[in-house]
């Protein structure tokens, strides 16, 4: 809404119905923003209010990439916004939620916000409706993209509110670009050419599907129920973490550290590739059962070693983590679980129940390779409130335990069963401990054996 469209139309009798739209919008802004989906974050609330106080204020073609930095995120005039993408991701992130607002059927009739993909203009809409992302709407290769505000005087006729002005919105970048481009996977060392070949593969056809989707305005919808429901409909990618295994020297397993903290020496190719970034096959095969189910919902996914992983990479959508004690993010987000991995020291490792420490489950590594024993893992997934995103777990004690864990989280039918029995209401967080008995090296039906859900 431009000032002397907005003076214009305050000296006309309409007056009170145009303030009275204006009001509907912030009395809608204070419900989205006082939501669980919101209201555990600081960040997203504040970009969300910003952007439309903005446009009602009649100040849209403001709402560019780096002044929305430097206001809402309190970012220097001069910042990188290719190395500091913290715009672009809220952006994502906001739309996210507010998709996930309009889910719930309590909220079908009140009036609808959207925030079109490549742009921070905010639209607004009347209740039961969802504005379609038009074509133009869509980032070009420029880097802009038009965000239609009604200009239809009549609310009833055109869906939108009055007094809203068509806008251009230039953004300084792509959205999507450098480190946020969708489907992005950086390649582990120590990966075979073919399943990298198979990954690429899989990620090609997600990114396919979940653009298609995207364009027309709708989003893959989960049959697996609540356990992978917040990941699957999420707009931005989920980034997958593996664990990896990493040596020194001497042999001494230092796959928790990350790369940034291991002494600088002098060492070779060839004792990089064979001491670096190594992955279990076992986790392997546990990665293939989860790009495998994402692939199935058209979701978009990126993959990292959890050495090269940093917490601002972990903010940008949801998260996977692969493996147990080779995976310092699984280590680092289980101790606010109620089950959690604990290393006693270098060869003993347990999962603990952290309200009755006494209850520990554990793997005697000492024996030998092909005898009969049982692993344990977890499974689990919560939103956290450091990264602000939901979080997927499947780790175990063992190689065995973080298999049979991947198993049981990407198994559809299993999940939909025990989420139709438990009733969980609104409970969006959910943790399984899992055994399963280990015979000759090869491990059997992972069985739930300890539940949390909050």
């Amino acid at each position: 809404m431009q000032r002397d469209h907005l003076h214009a139309v305050l000296d006309q009798s309409a007056a009170l119905d145009d303030a009275h739209y204006r009001q509907l919008i912030l009395d809608q802004l204070d419900r989205i923003v006082q939501s669980e989906h919101f209201r555990n974050s600081k960040r997203y609330p504040a970009f969300l209010r910003f952007i439309t106080e903005e446009t009602l204020a009649g100040r849209s073609d403001s709402l560019k990439e780096r002044t929305l930095g430097i206001s809402v995120f309190g970012r220097s005039a001069d910042y990188d916004t290719n190395a500091d993408p913290v715009v672009r991701v809220s952006a994502g992130e906001v739309r996210k939620r507010i998709a996930q607002y309009y889910q719930s059927a309590e909220h079908t009739r009140e009036l609808r916000f959207a925030l079109p993909r490549g742009s921070y203009v905010p639209r607004f809409s009347q209740p039961g409706t969802s504005p379609p992302l038009e074509e133009d709407e869509l980032p070009t290769a420029q880097g802009e993209a038009h965000s239609v505000v009604a200009e239809h005087p009549s609310f009833h006729d055109s869906g939108e509110l009055p007094g809203m002005s068509n806008g251009l919105v230039s953004l300084d970048e792509p959205a999507g670009s450098a480190d946020g481009v969708q489907g992005r996977a950086r390649p582990i060392n120590g990966w075979s050419r073919s399943v990298a070949a198979v990954a690429i593969v899989l990620l090609v056809g997600g990114i396919l599907l979940s653009q298609r989707s995207l364009r027309q305005g709708i989003f893959p919808l989960s049959e697996v129920g609540s356990f992978w429901d917040r990941v699957l409909t999420s707009p931005e990618p989920s980034l997958i973490v593996l664990g990896v295994h990493s040596f020194s020297d001497d042999g001494i397993d230092i796959s928790p550290l990350s790369h940034a903290s291991l002494p600088q020496t002098q060492q070779t190719l060839l004792s990089s590739m064979t001491r670096s970034d190594m992955i279990a096959l076992k986790d392997v095969i546990s990665y293939g059962e989860i790009t495998d189910l994402l692939a199935r919902h058209a979701h978009a996914f990126r993959t990292q070693g959890a050495a090269d992983t940093t917490l601002e990479q972990l903010r940008r959508g949801p998260v996977v983590l692969i493996g147990g004690f080779n995976n310092a993010w699984t280590k680092r987000f289980s101790m606010r679980l109620r089950y959690r991995l604990v290393t006693v020291n270098n060869s003993i490792n347990l999962i603990q129940d952290s309200e009755h420490p006494a209850m520990q489950w554990t793997l005697d590594t000492s024996q030998n390779a092909l005898s009969n024993s049982r692993d344990f893992g977890i499974v689990s997934c919560f939103f956290d409130p450091e990264i602000e995103q939901y979080v997927v777990i499947a780790a175990g004690i063992g190689m065995n335990g973080t298999e049979a864990a991947a198993e049981y989280a990407s198994n559809e039918k299993i999940l939909r069963q025990w989420f139709k029995a438990a009733h969980l209401g609104k409970k969006n967080n959910v943790e399984f401990v899992i055994a399963t008995d280990v015979i000759e090296g090869k491990h059997g039906p992972p069985h739930v054996i300890a539940t949390e859900t909050w």
